[in-house]
């Protein structure tokens, strides 16, 4: 059924998350879910999320119509009910008891979405054009933008380092840049 799986756990829930095929008009599908929610209709990609409480009594599984281009891993989050889902250009929040969106927001960003990080209580989106912090509640703190995009290829050091007290980048043409966790630029 599932091409990748990713598992998310905390005291009060157990979720997995599945890339499958699903067409919500065949009756030849290998799952039924609760729901089916379209996040994205252009070029895009099925996942199923499953939800169990600790203990088992209640089980729900939600099919979720997103972007293509939705990272493979480190792209869920769960936090006491709230499952946040960054699913490339577009972020929601679902309450994982009911399986509603609670918050849905467009990044707005540029490019591709390559991976999440928490940094405190927020978010770090490390994106092909823009470095982005973002809070629980959807609201972006700051957006960090470069000459190029940060992809490297050349060089041993990674496009995208998380340090204690800063951020540090590469961008394809070479540069290096450091940013603080406030978005304040310490070199460039």
């Amino acid at each position: 059924m599932a091409e990748k799986s990713m598992y998310l756990y905390n005291d009060k829930w157990e979720v997995e998350i599945d890339e499958i095929n699903y067409n919500s008009k065949s009756a030849d599908n290998c799952v039924c879910p609760d729901a089916y929610i379209v996040i994205c209709d252009d070029y895009f990609k099925t996942i199923c999320v499953s939800v169990a409480d600790a203990l088992h009594t209640m089980e729900k599984r939600i099919v979720l119509k997103v972007s293509f281009f939705t990272p493979h891993d480190d792209y869920a989050f769960i936090e006491d009910n709230s499952l946040y889902l960054f699913l490339n250009d577009t972020v929601c929040v679902f309450n994982v008891q009911t399986g509603e969106i609670k918050n849905k927001k467009s990044i707005g960003m540029m490019g591709t979405l390559f991976s999440v990080y928490r940094y405190q209580r927020d978010f770090i989106l490390y994106c092909e054009m823009d470095i982005i912090r973002m809070t629980p509640n959807l609201d972006v703190v700051w957006d960090f933008g470069a000459r190029d995009i940060f992809v490297r290829y050349h060089g041993e050091e990674p496009a995208f380092e998380m340090m204690p007290d800063r951020i540090r980048l590469y961008d394809f043409s070479d540069n290096y840049y450091e940013i603080d966790y406030n978005g304040c630029v310490i070199r460039d």
